[in-house]
């Protein structure tokens, strides 16, 4: 996620033009390959091994290395060894870009300080966003004062994000909000001890930057089909964050619902998610101890 939100910037601050930028990302996909593509080549796992774990994702909430190591697939070590041919995310960023010619490594490190010091973060936060730490790095753009459990479904959720829509993600500083206007959106309430819900929204046809990559197939607009892949999503979303919070408390998940048109949320504290999907934004809105109506 470092690429993204630091290259942002860069093309907000007038230092990459947004083709630059794309130059750059089209350049670091020529180093940083997914994990499963790397063992295969390396004739470390069969492509079915890979295609097993792909979907094991889905239900899982778990790294790709992780799987392979519980799976017997692959060692630690060699987890290890194919991490580092995959490529550090910043460093093959930076790379791309003084390659292209761009900035200068000098200009750059100019740049990452201003965007640390615009950002109030700290040289701890800054190493946490630079080794691509999704859950340090999200946290970090949540308020303060977010019930523990709702940033860790909000976690939850990002690393499903990433895993099953679109790798080349990232957010913006969630915000608190009694209402909220928004266009066709998925919801799922969790009912039980803390009564929660999760919802992903969008204006135009932002949604189908979800529906399209976790159904596998193409929409024309936001239809009721695309809408209920949405739906899906946010099901799988849950179940894994409920799976892995069965302990703390008892969760029971309702059937998700979705509409298009043009909709308000209300609750009393929503946190208000914006997450940047190509040249889309999603907005992703949970609600904990509480549910939010539409």
């Amino acid at each position: 996620m470092i690429q993204q939100l630091f290259g942002d910037y860069l093309v907000k601050t007038g230092k990459l033009s947004e083709s630059q930028l794309q130059t750059v990302f089209e350049c670091q996909k020529k180093v940083r390959v997914k994990l499963g593509l790397i063992a295969v080549a390396e004739k470390l796992m069969t492509p079915q091994q890979s295609d097993e774990l792909n979907r094991l994702q889905a239900v899982v909430d778990k790294r790709f290395g992780d799987l392979a190591i519980e799976k017997g697939y692959l060692t630690e070590a060699q987890v290890s060894k194919l991490l580092s041919l995959q490529g550090n995310a910043y460093l093959t960023f930076i790379q791309a870009i003084t390659d292209n010619g761009f900035l200068k490594l000098d200009e750059i490190e100019a740049s990452l300080a201003d965007f640390q010091k615009e950002n109030a973060f700290t040289a701890g936060d800054m190493e946490a966003i630079k080794a691509d730490d999704i859950d340090k790095t999200i946290a970090l753009f949540l308020p303060s004062d977010v019930e523990p459990l709702q940033v860790e479904l909000m976690q939850t959720a990002i690393r499903t994000f990433i895993r099953l829509i679109d790798s080349d993600i990232f957010v913006e500083k969630a915000f608190w909000k009694s209402t909220f206007s928004m266009g066709s959106y998925a919801i799922q309430h969790l009912r039980g001890e803390r009564p929660a819900s999760l919802l992903f929204a969008g204006q135009a046809d932002s949604l189908l930057t979800i529906a399209e990559p976790f159904a596998g197939e193409e929409f024309e607009t936001v239809d009721m089909d695309a809408l209920d892949a949405v739906g899906e999503f946010t099901n799988c979303v849950n179940g894994m964050f409920c799976a892995k919070n069965s302990a703390k408390c008892e969760l029971d998940m309702l059937p998700p619902s979705f509409r298009d048109g043009d909709y308000i949320a209300k609750a009393n504290r929503m946190c208000i998610l914006p997450i940047h999907v190509g040249q889309s934004v999603v907005y992703m809105i949970t609600a904990f101890d509480e549910t939010i109506v539409i």
